[in-house]
C-alpha cells in the first residue's frame, strides 16, 4: 500500500526475510511498548489467537492486517505456514489446528531456534524453524535448540499479556515460579549453548539436501517421495538404535557423537520430533540413499534388520508392517525387499522377487495367478528348464519332478498363493518330493531369481495354449483318447516295424496324452523307463502321426485355434542373465550326431551335455535319433543297462541269491524281463520251489515274530521271501498265528535297497534305512537340513509342514538307531555319527544319480 490511511498504525515495523508472523507481531508490540494481547486488541482482533494466525490467516484477518499495518497480502501469507499445508504440515479447517504431518511428527505451537541467528537479527524467529525438517542452521553450523537451558521449557515466541513487564526480544518468555509467584524466565536465548557441527560434515550436508530437495520443492512429487524416503528410513534407524544398540554401525555412532550425545536408548530413541533425533535419523537416511556414499549398503542393511526378530531367523515377510512403508516410495520399498533377501524363506523370496534386480510388493490377485497357471504346462518347457539348470551337473534322473516343482513355484511371485495352493492349482500332489529334487540340484538363489523372471515374462506375454483347459480335458487317464489304430498299424508296416501290439499302443496313448498336456500324465519325479528311449529314438513319421492324432483330439473338443505343442520364443529371455548350457548348438550338428548307431550318452558327451540336457534339447527342438533299420528281428539287441547288465545280474542272482521278483523290484520291471535277461546272459535258472518247500524253509517262530510281534503284513513278508502272498497266508493258518484285526497299521514295509547294485559295502545303519519303505526319501530330506538355523526354517524353505519334517527325521533316526542332528544348537548341525551317515548317503546318491536309467523294453522303431 502506498498511501497512509487513517486506519493505519502510524509506526511501521517491517518484517525481516523469513520471519514468522507471530515473531513480527511480537516485535511490533515491543516497538509500541505493549504486549501482543493488547496489540491484537488495538489491531481489532480481540478474540483472535496469534498462534493460529501464524498457521493460516482468514480473509478477514488478512484484510485487517493489510489495512492497519500496510504490509501486502502476499507478504503476510508468506509469513505463515499456509504455503506448507498438505505437504510439510497439516492444518485442519476452521480451527486451524496443527495435526501430525506426513513425515517427521513435529507439530504444535513451539518453535526451534538458533541462538546465533537470534543474536544477529535482534530476536527474529524464522518461520522454517517450525518445520519438522529443519534441525540445523547451515549459516552458523549449529544444531537447533528445542528448549531453554534454564527452565527446560519450549521458549514461546509470544510474550502474552499476563505480566506487564516487557521482556527483551532475545529472552526466554516462559512463565516460571519464583519466590511463590509466577514470573518470566528471562534467560538470554542468544547465549544458549548449542552443538557445533563440522563444516562439510554429514549432518550439515543432509540439512542442505533437505533444504534443496524437500523444503524448497515441497509441492513436487519428487520432493514428497524424497521426504518419505528420509523420514521412514530415519525412524527405522532410530528404532534400531534404541532397541539394539549393540549392533549399531560405527558411522551411526559417529553421527550420534557429532550431534552431541551418546547412544539413545528406550523412549529417548523414539522421541522422533526432537531436533537431535531428527538430525541423526535424517543424516543416516541420507547416507543410506546416497548412491556415491561408500557405507550406503551397510547402513541400509542395518536399517532393514527386524528389531523384533532374532538375527538370522527366516521370515515369511520382509517386515511385519511392510504396507506401512508405502509412503517411503517405491525406491525404498525395492531396497528394503532386496536387503531382506537373506532373511526370507524360499516362498517369500519368490513372492517378493527379492533375488532379482526389481523386487516388488505382491500386487496380483488370485484371478491373476489362475490366469498365469493357464499359461503354464504341468512341467516346465524344456527350453526354460535348460536355462534354469546349471551348465554342467551330474546325471539327474528326477528331472520330471524338477520340472513340476518349477511350474508350481512360478505361481508364487507377486501373488497371494503359497506352496500348497500353487500345487493344488497345478494338480501336483507330489510337490514336496518335487521341491526336494529341485533343491538338491539347483541353488536356491538361482531358483528364486530365474523362476521370478519366468513368471514376469509370462505375465507380460500371451501364450497360444490354454493349459488349464488342456488339464481339465485330458488329465483324467480314465477318459479315452482318439487313436487311429489302423492308421498306426499301416504306418508301422510301411516302416518295417512290429511296434503295433497292445503294449505299444498303450505307450503311444501315454505319449499322446503327454503331448496334449505338455507334461507326463502321471505326477511324480520319474517318467517310465521306456519313455526315455522313446523320446530319444522315434521315427519322424511316428512323431508326425502323434501330432496328427493330438490335433484330432483337440478338434473333437472344439479346440481349433491352438497349436498341438508350443515353446516360448527365445527372445523372451534375452534381457535375463541366466546360466545357459550350449543352447545355441546348430540343429544340423545335433541332427547329424543322431545316427541309428549312436546312443544318448555318446551324443551328450560329444556335445558337452548330460543325458537329460540332451533330451531336453531334443524335446524343445522336436528332434529324434534315426531309427535302426528293421532286419526281421535279427539285428543286434541293445546292450542291457542298470541292474540287468550281465555281470551285475550274475552277482545279484547267483552270489547274493536274490529271487527274480526282488531283482525285478530293483530294476523297475517285470519278472518276465528279468527271466529273459538271465537267459540272454547264459545264467542258469534256479529250479522253482517244490510243493511244501516254502513251509519247510520258514521257521514258524520267525514268522510269528515278524507277523504278529512286529506287525508286518503278509505282502511285506512274501516280498522278503520272494514268494506269492497267497503261499504265505496258508502258513499263518497252519501254525495258528492270528490274523491282524481290522484297522491294523503295519510298520514301514521292507524293500530292496536302492544302493544294492552300486557294488559298495553299506554300513549297518544305511542297510537298515535303505531297506525300509521311504527310507531313501528320508535321507534325501535329511541332506537338505544342515545349515538351516532351525528345523522350522528348514521346513519353511522346503515347503513341508514342521510336523511332517519332524516326523520324517524321527523315523529316520529311529531306523538309524541314533540321533542324527543336534537340534538344540543353532544352526542345526549333525552329530558325529549323523555326519558320517550323511556323508555316506551323499556319496551313494551321487553314484546313483550318475547311473543312466535302465531301458528294458524295445522301443518304437
Amino acid at each position: 500500500m502506498t498511501g497512509w490511511t487513517d486506519e493505519r498504525i502510524p509506526i511501521e515495523v517491517a518484517p525481516s526475510p523469513g520471519e514468522a508472523l507471530d515473531s513480527w507481531c511480537e516485535r511490533y508490540a515491543h516497538r509500541l511498548r505493549t504486549h501482543t494481547v493488547d496489540f491484537a486488541d488495538y489491531l481489532g482482533l480481540p478474540h483472535t489467537s496469534l498462534r493460529r494466525m501464524v498457521r493460516r490467516l482468514t480473509e478477514g484477518e488478512l484484510e485487517l492486517l493489510e489495512r492497519r499495518t500496510g504490509i501486502g497480502a502476499e507478504q503476510l501469507r508468506a509469513m505463515t505456514l499456509e504455503a506448507f499445508d498438505g505437504s510439510l504440515v497439516r492444518i485442519t479447517g476452521q480451527t486451524r489446528r496443527l495435526t501430525a504431518p506426513a513425515n517427521w511428527r513435529f507439530y504444535g505451537t513451539t518453535s526451534r531456534y538458533c541462538p546465533a541467528c537470534l543474536a544477529d537479527n535482534g530476536g527474529r524467529w524464522q518461520l522454517h524453524w517450525r518445520l519438522g525438517w529443519t534441525f540445523a542452521c547451515t549459516r552458523h553450523r549449529l544444531l537447533l535448540l528445542e528448549r531453554c537451558p534454564r527452565c527446560g521449557k519450549h521458549p514461546p515466541v509470544l510474550s502474552g499479556g499476563n505480566h506487564r513487564m516487557l521482556p527483551r526480544p532475545q529472552a526466554c518468555r516462559s512463565l516460571t515460579e519464583r519466590d511463590g509467584r509466577g514470573t518470566r524466565c528471562g534467560y538470554p536465548l542468544t547465549e544458549a549453548p548449542a552443538v557445533s557441527l563440522a563444516e562439510g560434515g554429514s549432518v550439515l550436508l543432509s540439512q542442505a539436501g533437505v533444504n534443496a530437495h524437500v523444503i524448497a520443492e515441497h509441492r513436487s512429487a519428487a520432493a514428497r517421495e524424497r521426504a518419505g524416503e528420509l523420514s521412514h528410513l530415519g525412524r527405522r534407524a532410530l528404532r534400531s538404535i534404541g532397541t539394539r544398540p549393540e549392533i549399531v554401525p560405527p558411522i551411526a555412532r559417529d553421527i550420534i557423537t557429532a550431534c552431541g550425545g551418546e547412544l539413545l536408548a528406550g523412549a529417548a530413541a523414539m522421541e522422533i520430533h526432537d531436533a537431535r533425533n531428527v538430525a541423526i535419523g535424517t543424516t543416516l537416511a541420507a547416507i543410506a540413499t546416497d548412491p556415491e556414499h561408500p557405507m550406503r549398503e551397510e547402513v541400509f542393511a542395518w536399517m532393514c534388520l527386524a528389531p523384533d526378530r532374532e538375527v538370522g531367523e527366516l521370515r515369511e515377510h520382509p517386515t511385519r508392517y511392510l504396507r506401512n512403508w508405502s509412503p517411503a516410495g517405491p525406491r525404498v520399498i525395492k531396497r528394503i525387499l532386496a536387503a531382506s533377501d537373506s532373511q526370507l524363506t524360499l516362498k517369500a523370496r519368490l513372492r517378493y522377487g527379492t533375488a532379482t534386480a526389481e523386487p516388488t510388493m505382491p500386487h496380483l490377485s488370485e484371478a491373476d495367478i489362475i490366469r498365469r497357471a493357464s499359461k503354464t504346462p504341468g512341467m516346465l518347457w524344456p527350453s526354460w528348464t535348460l536355462r534354469l539348470l546349471p551348465p554342467k551337473r551330474p546325471h539327474q534322473p528326477r528331472i520330471a519332478g524338477i520340472r513340476r516343482a518349477c511350474t508350481s513355484l512360478m505361481l508364487i511371485p507377486g501373488g497371494p498363493a503359497g506352496h500348497r495352493q500353487a500345487a493344488r492349482i497345478m494338480g501336483n500332489p507330489q510337490f514336496r518330493s518335487n521341491l526336494e529334487s529341485l533343491l538338491a540340484l539347483v541353488d536356491a538363489d538361482q531358483i528364486c531369481s530365474t523362476l521370478t523372471h519366468y513368471a514376469r515374462v509370462l505375465d507380460a506375454h500371451e501364450v497360444p495354449i490354454d493349459y488349464a483347459r488342456r488339464r481339465a480335458l485330458f488329465a483324467d487317464e480314465a477318459s479315452p483318447l482318439l487313436l487311429d489304430e489302423n492308421a498306426h498299424w499301416l504306418l508301422c508296416k510301411s516302416l518295417g516295424t512290429r511296434q503295433f501290439q497292445q503294449v505299444h499302443l498303450e505307450r503311444l496313448r501315454w505319449q499322446l496324452r503327454r503331448l496334449l498336456l505338455g507334461a507326463d500324465p502321471q505326477p511324480g519325479n520319474h517318467a517310465p523307463a521306456w519313455a526315455h528311449r522313446f523320446a530319444y529314438r522315434t521315427h519322424p513319421e511316428i512323431l508326425a502321426f502323434l501330432d496328427e492324432q493330438a490335433r484330432r483330439n483337440l478338434i473333437a473338443f472344439h479346440v481349433t485355434a491352438e497349436p498341438v505343442t508350443w515353446e516360448p520364443p527365445a527372445h523372451w529371455l534375452d534381457t535375463i542373465a541366466l546360466p545357459q548350457p550350449l543352447l545355441d548348438l546348430p540343429a544340423e550338428r545335433v541332427r547329424a550326431l543322431l545316427t541309428p548307431e549312436s546312443t544318448a550318452r555318446d551324443v551328450a558327451q560329444t556335445l558337452g551335455l548330460t543325458v537329460h540336457q540332451l533330451r531336453l534339447l531334443m524335446e524343445s527342438r522336436r528332434l529324434g535319433a534315426q531309427t535302426r533299420p528293421h532286419n526281421k528281428g535279427h539285428y543286434p539287441r541293445p546292450p542291457r543297462q542298470g541292474f540287468l547288465v550281465p555281470d551285475k545280474l550274475r552277482d545279484l542272482y547267483q552270489r547274493q541269491g536274490l529271487q527274480q521278483l526282488q531283482i525285478a523290484e530293483l530294476a523297475g520291471c517285470t519278472t518276465a524281463v528279468v527271466k529273459t535277461a538271465l537267459k540272454q546272459a547264459n545264467i542258469p535258472l534256479r529250479p522253482r520251489r517244490a510243493p511244501g518247500e516254502l513251509k519247510q524253509s520258514v521257521n514258524p517262530a520267525w514268522l510269528r515274530t515278524e507277523y504278529h510281534d512286529k506287525g508286518r503284513t503278509v505282502a511285506d513278508i512274501a516280498r522278503e521271501l520272494s514268494a506269492p502272498a497267497t503261499n504265505v497266508s496258508p502258513l499263518l493258518d497252519a501254525w495258528g498265528i492270528p490274523h491282524h484285526p481290522p484297522g491294523h497299521r503295519a510298520p514301514p514295509a521292507w524293500q530292496p535297497s536302492s544302493f544294492a547294485n552300486l557294488g559298495i559295502s553299506l554300513s549297518a545303519p544305511m542297510k537298515h534305512i535303505s531297506t525300509r519303505q521311504g527310507g531313501t526319501e528320508w535321507l534325501r530330506t535329511a541332506l537338505l537340513i544342515p545349515g538351516h538355523r532351525t528345523r522350522r526354517s528348514a521346513a519353511l524353505t522346503l515347503g513341508i509342514p514342521r510336523t511332517s519334517l519332524n516326523g520324517r527325521l524321527k523315523m529316520l533316526e529311529s531306523a538309524a538307531g541314533f540321533e542324527i542332528f543336534n537340534h538344540r544348537t543353532r544352526p542345526v548341525v549333525a552329530t558325529p555319527r549323523g555326519q558320517a551317515l550323511l556323508e555316506e548317503a551323499q556319496h551313494l546318491f551321487d553314484l546313483l544319480d550318475q547311473q543312466p536309467p535302465a531301458d528294458f523294453v524295445p522301443t518304437l522303431a
